[in-house]
């Protein structure tokens, strides 16, 4: 009977070992030493490496120079888009912009549109913002732009809260430097 025990003991020692430890009979009076990590588990721990940004993380500025929009003057068209000389909203301006690696766009434009504060997103390959004038005086306007190398061309169509002064640029962004 105490060879079933003894059988007993070891079969319930070697199902705890490594969670609790056990001694034999035999060993009681020898204390185990504590096991040393297995280089698996060490490894296991190591943080993984950090994702690649996308292409289009980081800041982007560019210049534009806003012109007279050609807008079609036709019967029934608003008869002050023929009156606009083009020298109100025309000529350079800037757009500083910076994008997370989730693709929103948040950043400023100022220059001969006005001041705005610009808000968007990337997705695939296309840029697409909207420039929300800071003051009355602003035009409201968009941009699109395809990618082209590292940063973005594309143009601004903007135009006066009334819509009678129309306006457009061509617009290169280039990525700055990290």
């Amino acid at each position: 009977m105490s060879q079933i025990r003894l059988v007993q003991s070891l079969v319930a020692c070697a199902a705890l070992f490594g969670i609790v430890g056990c001694k034999s009979p035999a060993s009681d009076a020898t204390p185990s030493a504590p096991a040393a990590p297995s280089a698996a588990a060490s490894t296991a721990s190591a943080a993984p490496p950090a994702p690649e940004k996308p292409w289009f993380f980081g800041g982007f500025s560019g210049k534009y120079e806003a012109k007279v929009a050609s807008v079609d003057v036709k019967v029934g068209a608003i008869k002050e888009w023929s009156k606009d000389d083009g020298k109100l909203a025309s000529g350079p301006g800037k757009l500083d912009l910076q994008i997370d690696d989730l693709g929103r766009v948040d950043g400023t434009s100022e220059g001969a549109l006005g001041t705005s504060h610009v808000t968007g997103k990337v997705e695939d390959d296309t840029l697409r913002v909207q420039l929300s004038p800071t003051d009355d005086a602003g035009l409201h306007g968009v941009l699109i732009a395809t990618r082209d190398g590292d940063g973005f061309k594309g143009s601004i169509e903007a135009s006066s809260g009334d819509s009678l002064r129309v306006r457009t640029a061509s617009i290169e962004l280039k990525k700055l430097p990290n």
